[in-house]
């Protein structure tokens, strides 16, 4: 049996104003009354677990609005759960209606709708089969991929040459020694150095996806307002210090901004560093403390993996992926959802260097370019930073 249970809610913040009610309780009320759900459930006493999850979409709809707005996804999971709940008691138009709920508050996760037993008794339900075509269209994150298809590679002699700042740059040799990166890396070869990098850089700070950006956005001063602050950084900020790490080390190295189709209030970033070893671009993701290979171990790049998601081909994560080291990640969701959700386009700076991300009076923004597959109704000739040449995206950085 597997039912998604909110029991996190991540919210940045201290105070609300309305009957003196702060974010950290707020906080703390969710995860004890998911405490309780879990029980229930454990118990098998379903009926307990849908009055307790009813319980808490009714607390999301008493707050005010400003902590509403924060916290109102959760009812689309939460009533999903209770169509858990009354599919497992054979309430089948009850569990269906649960289900609309959850739709209709946001649940699109079509793939662990497919795959949940808990839904068995109302899979044969036309309202539920409608529903579940509904989220289909928007969530098949795989088949979206696979209608996207592939890409031209036209070669285009207007495109620029990605660029990486040297090592010896004087802002990367006082990260070098600052972090004492040598040490760290260690005196394996390539694959080892870029594996403790990676393990360095996810367990040195905490995500925090809702997190304010800090002003200054270079390794050494996201480490310390971290530190400062007991604070975390969403994905992107530790993609750029795990990248200006990486660069430091003399890899070449980009963070890479992985995007859905269809935008809604998420993406992921992750690193890519160049392996000479393997002669190719390899998958590194800080936030997760992930990296990704074939069946024979072998490490994987973006493109890759892209493409086995689309062909079904074999596909494993590290064993000690994790979120926080709180939270084991499986490959499941990892790669065949919350991934293959974020791999229809990808975007990276143009030149991988230092301290790209901070604004500074009088200071250009830095030059980007986004790879669309070539199916892509976004694609024109003339639109500047955008391509469909995937050999371009991903050339060498030795060439």
């Amino acid at each position: 049996m597997r039912i998604v249970v909110c029991i996190l809610i991540v919210i940045w913040g201290t105070s609300t104003g309305h009957a003196q009610v702060t974010m950290d309780e707020v906080k703390k009320y969710f995860t004890e009354q998911s405490h309780l759900v879990k029980q229930a459930r454990d118990a098998k006493d379903y009926k307990k677990a849908e009055e307790l999850d009813y319980a808490m979409i009714e607390t999301v709809l008493s707050y005010p609005e400003e902590i509403r707005k924060k916290i109102e996804s959760i009812k689309g999971a939460l009533y999903y759960n209770i169509a858990c709940y009354r599919s497992l008691m054979n309430k089948k138009e009850k569990a269906v209606e649960a289900f609309a709920k959850a739709v209709e508050n946001g649940w699109t996760n079509y793939i662990h709708s497919s795959k949940d037993t808990d839904l068995n008794n109302i899979r044969t339900e036309k309202k539920f089969i409608a529903l579940m075509e509904k989220i289909r269209i928007e969530s098949d994150y795989k088949n979206i991929l696979k209608q996207a298809g592939g890409y031209t590679n036209k070669v285009d002699s207007l495109l620029p040459k990605f660029t990486y700042l040297a090592p010896n740059d004087r802002n990367l040799v006082r990260i070098r020694e600052y972090f004492n990166l040598d040490s760290i890396a260690g005196s394996g070869n390539e694959i080892c150095k870029i594996k403790n990098l990676l393990h360095w850089a996810h367990n040195v700070v905490r995500h925090d996806g809702r997190s304010m950006n800090p002003q200054l956005k270079n390794a050494i001063d996201l480490v310390k307002v971290c530190q400062k602050e007991n604070r975390g950084i969403n994905c992107r900020m530790i993609a750029v210090m795990l990248n200006e790490c990486y660069l430091a080390m003399g890899f070449k190295s980009r963070y890479i901004t992985c995007l859905p189709k269809k935008y809604i209030d998420d993406c992921h970033v992750i690193n890519v560093v160049y392996s000479n070893t393997l002669d190719k671009w390899i998958w590194i993701d800080p936030t997760f403390n992930v990296y990704v290979t074939d069946e024979k171990g072998t490490m994987l790049g973006i493109s890759e993996v892209r493409e086995r998601l689309i062909s079904g081909a074999p596909l494993r994560i590290n064993e000690d992926s994790n979120w926080n080291n709180k939270k084991k990640e499986t490959k499941e969701h990892y790669l065949d959802y919350y991934m293959t959700k974020n791999l229809y386009r990808m975007e990276c700076v143009l030149h991988s260097g230092y301290n790209t991300e901070t604004q500074i009076e009088g200071k250009t923004s830095p030059i980007t370019i986004m790879l669309y597959p070539s199916s892509a109704p976004e694609i024109t000739d003339q639109q500047t930073g955008v391509t469909d040449n995937a050999e371009y995206f991903w050339q060498s950085p030795e060439n």
